[in-house]
């Protein structure tokens, strides 16, 4: 028979054992942004020194200096850049994330998306293909959220393929709740990878910070929803974004693709 003291006990290490969880991660999240922030601080320090050299050096010519200053602006302006970026990933990911909850036309909002970044994939030789049902797939989400999760996803697709290829942008759903996904041909991720993916500061990329898949997940977890993957190394990902959909609001049309069926879909 158990004894009152027990189920206290219980809770007790419970909760030592949710605060050890959350200082592991905070050690991590603060590791991680320190290695973030060294290397382009060392590069910043590096070009102030240069360019002090070089204004107090009484040698040559005004415009030699002036052209190697303006090159040690132009530098110190992409890291500041860079650094500018990284603190704004990084409040995003830990600062406070409360959807406000709407109507949204998901099939809209990703159709809009789709526009946007369009010219910008178009440029990188990259293809967009948007494949959604013609009636409208209702749910209650932030549209901005939402948007800012998706593009994400869409970057982090673009990004995997250096060489060109194909993003598919697909939105079904049931009476569960709303699937959009974004797929690629890219260069896959590598099954060692696979349970490091939505770490932060986790990236196989030069580029980027990092923490764009973390914030993904982070919005639509806030969302009561679930963000997963299926990737094959050499023929591209599929993220599936899914989102509950009220019983009352559930529409009735075709149901989402399974995520199997869209990675062969986009590896096509």
């Amino acid at each position: 028979m158990e004894t009152p003291s027990e189920p206290r006990a219980a809770d007790q290490r419970a909760t030592i054992a949710a605060y050890e969880r959350l200082i592991v991660e905070m050690t991590e999240l603060a590791g991680g942004l320190a290695h973030e922030l060294r290397n382009p601080l060392s590069t910043v320090m590096i070009n102030l020194k240069l360019l002090e050299e070089d204004l107090r050096s009484p040698e040559g010519h005004p415009d030699d200096i002036r052209r190697r200053a303006l090159l040690k602006v132009a530098s110190l302006r992409r890291e500041a850049e860079r650094l500018q970026s990284l603190f704004d990933d990084f409040l995003r990911l830990m600062g406070p994330c409360r959807p406000k909850l709407a109507a949204v036309d998901v099939v809209a909002a990703v159709r809009r998306l789709a526009e946007f970044v369009a010219p910008l994939a178009h440029g990188k030789n990259v293809s967009l293909r948007f494949d959604a049902p013609a009636a409208p797939v209702p749910c209650l989400a932030d549209e901005r959220l939402l948007e800012q999760a998706l593009l994400n996803l869409i970057l982090n697709a673009q990004d995997a393929m250096p060489g060109g290829g194909t993003i598919t942008l697909s939105v079904a759903a049931d009476a569960c709740g709303v699937a959009v996904q974004v797929s690629d041909t890219g260069v896959g991720i590598a099954p060692e990878a696979h349970g490091q993916v939505f770490r932060p500061f986790f990236s196989t990329k030069a580029t980027g910070t990092g923490l764009g898949l973390s914030i993904s997940q982070r919005i639509v977890q806030a969302h009561g929803g679930s963000l997963t993957f299926l990737s094959e190394p050499g023929r591209g990902t599929t993220f599936t974004l899914r989102l509950p959909v009220p019983a009352a609001t559930a529409p009735t049309v075709e149901p989402p693709p399974t995520e199997e069926r869209g990675a062969n879909r986009s590896d096509s």
